[in-house]
C-alpha cells in the first residue's frame, strides 16, 4: 500500500461532490510562474468552488509572512461546471524532495478521479530557449502518442524532447499509469520573472483543451485579474 502523508481537508460537504467528463488542470508554481498566473486567472475568470486543501510535509520548510500572518505552503482543489467541467489544482509551491513530488501527485490525481476527472493537462515554463518569439512556443509531451496526436493540434504545439522536472511530469506518469488521457506543456520564457507572455499562451491553450472561452487574452486584463486572484487565495 501507498503510503499516504498527505492531509486533506474537505470543505462542507463536498466529500461526494462530483463532475461527470471533467479536465483536470493544476497550477503550481515553477519555472517563470508560467502554469500559477495561468491557473489564477482561469479561476478568477470562471465560479470555482473549493472542494478541498492539501497539506504535505514535503512542502518547503520555509513559510511567508504578509502584515504579521503567517502563511504555510497550501494546495487547493476546485471545481467548475460552467462554461464546462474542470477540476483545478492551485498551490503556492511544490514538494522539495522527489518523493514529495510522487506522494503529491499521486494524491492529486486519486482526487481528481474521485470528483470526475478523466483527462489530465498540465502545464510549467521552459527556459534556456534562444530566440523567443512574444507568442511563446508551447512544446507537448504525454505518456501516450494517440493523446498526443490528439491534443497537441488543439493547442497549436511542437512534440517535445528533453527533460520534465517537477509535477508538470510526473502528474502525466501518474495519470497513465491510471488509463487518464494525459498532455503536458512546457511553454518556452523569456528574460521576464514572471513571464506573462508565457501565460497568455498557457491560458489560450488550457481553454481549448478544457473548452472554456478564453481564447483571447489581454495581457493588461491578465496581470491585473490574476495579480487580484493570487492576492486573493493565499490571504
Amino acid at each position: 500500500m501507498r503510503p499516504n502523508e498527505s492531509v486533506v481537508i474537505y470543505e462542507r460537504g463536498m466529500e461526494d461532490y462530483r463532475l461527470e467528463d471533467a479536465a483536470f488542470i493544476e497550477g503550481l508554481p515553477g519555472i517563470g510562474l508560467v502554469s500559477k498566473i495561468s491557473i489564477a486567472y482561469i479561476l478568477g475568470k470562471v465560479k470555482p468552488v473549493k472542494i478541498c486543501r492539501l497539506y504535505t510535509p514535503h512542502f518547503p520548510s520555509y513559510g511567508f509572512i504578509s502584515d504579521g500572518k503567517l502563511l504555510p505552503h497550501f494546495l487547493d482543489v476546485y471545481g467548475v461546471e460552467e462554461p464546462s467541467p474542470t477540476i483545478i489544482a492551485y498551490g503556492t509551491s511544490q514538494p522539495s524532495t522527489s518523493y514529495g513530488q510522487h506522494e503529491l501527485c499521486e494524491n492529486l490525481i486519486d482526487i481528481a478521479v474521485r470528483h470526475g476527472a478523466n483527462r489530465v493537462f498540465t502545464l510549467g515554463g521552459l527556459g534556456g530557449k534562444e530566440n523567443v518569439s512574444q507568442r511563446r512556443r508551447i512544446y507537448c509531451s504525454s505518456t501516450d502518442r494517440a493523446f498526443l496526436e490528439k491534443y497537441v493540434r488543439i493547442v497549436d504545439g511542437e512534440v517535445y524532447a528533453g527533460q520534465i522536472v517537477g509535477a508538470a511530469g510526473i502528474m502525466m506518469v501518474v495519470a497513465g499509469q491510471r488509463g487518464l488521457q494525459n498532455m503536458g506543456m512546457l511553454i518556452e520564457i523569456g528574460g521576464s520573472m514572471p513571464d506573462y507572455y508565457a501565460a497568455q499562451r498557457g491560458v489560450e491553450a488550457l481553454s481549448k483543451l478544457c473548452y472554456l472561452n478564453m481564447n483571447e487574452v489581454g495581457l493588461s486584463e491578465l496581470i491585473t485579474i490574476s495579480s487580484r486572484t493570487i492576492a486573493r487565495l493565499e490571504a
